[in-house]
């Protein structure tokens, strides 16, 4: 048994790299035959970087991969890939860390998309209170430990996405508590 690993959204177009997960690490495999639902195929165990562009409204690609072994044994698995046509990240205007599980933290959305990120906060003296590259980690309204007033924040982004198109964005934060 296997399965394809890969990103399952990007914007478009999407630079993507496959590797394929033996379930049963022991297997020989003879044969591999990549289809990635672009258009493209390939029969080596590690496929170059496939591009995925949006055509008239599609919105996903079913990428499939069939293997082959010793055995004559063979195995297939499928791969759904969402590729959205929008690269903007957005960034809340508030947000209410007090342990709800709704808007406990702040961090940008849609940030995944980047290839390289900068989120920062600052409070009114200028000081940064919160500061990462990982578009996964958000800011949880305290600063070494310490939770942080109700306030105006401010913040930077900074972005580079895949293709080297930049972006960079400031505002406000309101923390609400």
């Amino acid at each position: 048994m296997l399965e394809i690993v890969g990103d399952t959204g990007k914007c478009a177009p999407a630079l993507l790299q496959f590797d394929a997960n033996l379930l049963r690490p022991d297997t020989s495999v003879l044969q591999w035959k990549w289809d990635f639902g672009n258009g493209q195929s390939d029969t080596t165990a590690n496929p170059f970087t496939q591009y995925y562009f949006i055509p008239a409204g599609q919105t996903s690609y079913l990428a499939r991969l069939v293997i082959m072994d010793t055995a004559d044994c063979t195995d297939t698995a499928y791969h759904i890939i969402y590729v959205e046509d929008n690269c903007y990240i957005a960034v809340p205007s508030a947000f209410t860390p007090n342990g709800d599980g709704l808007n406990d933290y702040l961090y940008p959305a849609n940030a995944y998309k980047a290839t390289n990120l900068l989120f920062r906060v600052y409070n009114r003296a200028g000081q940064v209170v919160f500061e990462t590259n990982n578009p996964f980690i958000g800011w949880d309204g305290t600063y070494r430990g310490t939770a942080q007033p109700m306030d105006v924040y401010a913040y930077t982004l900074d972005a580079t996405f895949f293709d080297g198109t930049k972006t960079r964005r400031k505002g406000d934060i309101t923390l609400i508590r």
